[in-house]
């Protein structure tokens, strides 16, 4: 695995058009949109805080933390859709439950002033543990802008990747899973730190060129019968 691995970040770093380069590397926007982000999740906190917080994604300070973060490449395309307010399916629950609400508000301060991946984590499993519906890995986008070398972004391509190239089932929506997954990255991004960064971008975009199959690993026995074909 290390030496194809080895083989596989070479190509993902040699290639202009994948996001390492377009994205990841040189990129004044992308470290512009850690400062906004920052300060748009200290909106999100002191708007719940205040009885600001409308029930409503729309024109709400979390609409604009998730447009500076879908702004972001092709890595976080449709980041902002799981928490659109579909109210015929009370989803997600955190525009009319005041309960819900204060929590994830609290959520996002705790881990905005946590200063360990320890109290990252402990706020996790805390929030996994409170079943606020849909309010699950797809959060870790906001996280990964505000301790980007201890949570990893995450989504449907980076998950399909780390499957494809680890030979796993893991899921979407689950808390447990992503941090699962989470080691794993967290252990290869270790064995190849002189390769890729200690900013664990690096290494979801690598999976996301995986899951999006511009990074075609040495064997297709993950790819459909017309997918080879191509």
């Amino acid at each position: 695995m290390n030496s194809n691995l080895s083989q596989l970040i070479s190509q993902y770093k040699e290639d202009q058009q994948s996001v390492y380069n377009t994205w990841f590397i040189n990129n004044e926007e992308r470290l512009k949109a850690f400062r906004s982000i920052r300060r748009g999740v200290m909106q999100v906190i002191d708007d719940i805080k205040n009885k600001k917080f409308p029930n409503d994604f729309k024109g709400s300070s979390l609409e604009f933390v998730l447009t500076c973060i879908t702004e972001q490449k092709q890595v976080f395309e449709g980041a902002s859709h799981p928490f659109y307010w579909k109210p015929k399916l009370r989803i997600p629950d955190i525009y009319e439950n005041e309960n819900n609400k204060q929590a994830f508000g609290q959520f996002l301060e705790n881990c905005l002033n946590a200063k360990t991946e320890e109290q990252i984590i402990k706020e996790i499993i805390r929030l996994d543990s409170l079943k606020i519906k849909v309010l699950g890995p797809a959060v870790a986008s906001i996280l990964y802008f505000l301790h980007p070398t201890i949570i990893p972004p995450f989504n449907t391509a980076i998950i399909n990747g780390f499957n494809f190239l680890f030979k796993d089932k893991k899921k979407l929506g689950s808390w447990s899973e992503y941090l699962k997954l989470r080691e794993v990255m967290i252990d290869t991004n270790n064995q190849h730190r002189s390769e890729l960064s200690s900013d664990l971008g690096a290494v979801a975009g690598l999976l996301f060129e995986i899951g999006t199959q511009k990074l075609i690993l040495g064997t297709d026995e993950y790819l459909s019968e017309p997918e080879r074909k191509n």
